[in-house]
């Protein structure tokens, strides 16, 4: 298997140039927000160093399988988290390869198991080394020391069982990063979900919370999105009774948007639950938070 060597620092322009600044200090105090931000871009340089026909999760697949199979594709989605119809299309697609094989499960004569052909090893190898190429590029603010106090940091962010990392990709930067990002948005997922927000939402009143009345625009610009992405966030909020939106004074053209007293107490609830979330990952890595949270606004800045 042939991959383009196009560098991902040159064919990323517009990432980084939309990760030129980090957005609201309100938000940048918080290693998931940092977490989500690394996750675009380590995405993005992965892409950028993998043929257009591979998804970056068959890469996952692919690893897993050279170290567990056989497995099912239940046990598969289990373990890296992928829903069933997802799941569906990449078995399918790597089967279409020559990459897996469907056996008989040993364990169960019922379903079937997967397991790695030559071929696939084959393929997995070289896109592991794909990802090297990617991972170089994500990390090239670092040192190499840093880059390994990086991995090491987030390794202690992903010590529960059930999130237990692929061991031949724990040294890939990008890799653990999303494990982590993974972890800290279901987290902040079931932290917010009581009070009726998600991570989203909580950013977008956070960035209001700091800057209004704000426009459209500006709050697009401070949350690194397209102004229709903004506004459909805008609209949403909105119909739930978060935040309102009126004509400009100085501008008749353009509308101020600004939390309604219950999107102020939303937010305020919201700010409790991060930070509850927040001393959780303190308490976890200790001495090793300061210096993620150093690495994390390196690696992006």
């Amino acid at each position: 298997m042939t991959s383009p060597r196009v560098s991902a620092r040159r064919v990323d322009v517009d990432t980084f140039r939309r990760h030129s600044h980090l957005g609201p200090a309100i938000l940048t105090r918080h290693i998931g927000y940092l977490l989500r931000l690394a996750f675009v871009q380590s995405t993005d340089c992965a892409k950028a160093c993998i043929t257009d026909d591979t998804p970056v999760r068959e890469v996952a697949l692919l690893a897993l399988l050279a170290e567990r199979a056989p497995l099912s594709q239940r046990e598969l989605g289990d373990l890296l988290h992928v829903n069933r119809t997802i799941m569906v299309k990449l078995v399918d697609s790597m089967e279409a390869k020559g990459w897996v094989v469907r056996e008989h499960n040993p364990a169960d004569r019922r379903c079937y198991a997967l397991r790695l052909t030559r071929q696939g090893d084959v393929a997995r190898a070289d896109l592991v080394g794909d990802l090297a190429r990617g991972d170089d590029d994500l990390t090239a603010r670092l040192t190499l020391r840093e880059r390994r106090s990086l991995n090491r940091a987030l390794l202690d962010v992903l010590d529960s069982p059930e999130l237990a990392p692929i061991a031949s990709l724990t040294n890939h930067s990008g890799y653990l990063i999303a494990q982590a990002h993974r972890q800290m948005r279901g987290r902040a997922l079931e932290r917010l979900a009581p009070l009726g927000l998600d991570p989203r939402d909580f950013g977008v009143l956070s960035v209001l919370d700091s800057r209004q009345p704000c426009s459209q625009n500006e709050l697009a610009g401070q949350l690194g999105v397209s102004p229709p992405a903004a506004l459909g966030f805008v609209e949403e909020l909105e119909a739930r009774r978060l935040v309102s939106r009126e004509r400009s004074r100085s501008d008749r053209r353009v509308y101020d948007v600004k939390l309604t007293r219950q999107g102020e107490r939303r937010l305020q609830a919201g700010r409790l639950a991060a930070a509850e979330l927040d001393r959780e990952i303190v308490t976890k890595l200790g001495k090793r938070h300061a210096e993620l949270h150093r690495l994390l606004v390196k690696l992006l800045t």
